[in-house]
């Protein structure tokens, strides 16, 4: 068997670089979930018009968004989603006995409402087979 000669262990004269790695890592990890990042927002810039609706038909629905997100019917006020649904469903069934045909669906939400609220009712819109005929955004 070969013996190899035994070398006499001397203190390195490099550092231990470990536990300032460890320090570097947690200060990282520190400063990326602390950092101030933008939430997540959607911009949107909608066309301005000042041309009126022309081709309103004689059974539109006419739904409300307001700034809180309370979904309204002709002025008429819905706290919950479910009673929302339940009487927008009646009401479009309503229109299509009286007048044979779908009823043109308008939609009016404030400046500032949140993007999530139409989203919600246009998908809901969408998935009973419904389409949203005009958006009208108000000023005020």
């Amino acid at each position: 068997m070969i013996q190899l000669p035994e070398m006499e262990s001397s203190p390195s004269v490099l550092p231990d670089m470990t536990a300032l790695l460890d320090v570097i890592f947690i200060l990282l990890v520190f400063m990326m979930l602390t950092a101030n990042v933008a939430p997540h927002l959607l911009e949107l810039d909608l066309p301005q018009t000042a041309a009126p609706i022309e081709s309103v038909e004689p059974n539109a629905i006419t739904l409300n968004i307001s700034e809180e997100g309370i979904f309204s019917i002709e002025q008429q006020r819905h706290e919950n989603w479910l009673g929302f649904t339940l009487a927008l469903k009646s009401q479009i069934q309503m229109q299509e006995q009286l007048h044979g045909n779908a009823p043109q669906l308008l939609v009016a939400a404030d400046k500032d409402v949140a993007l999530n609220a139409f989203v919600k009712l246009a998908g809901w819109l969408s998935e009973q087979g419904h389409s949203v005929t005009e958006i009208i955004v108000n000023d005020q």
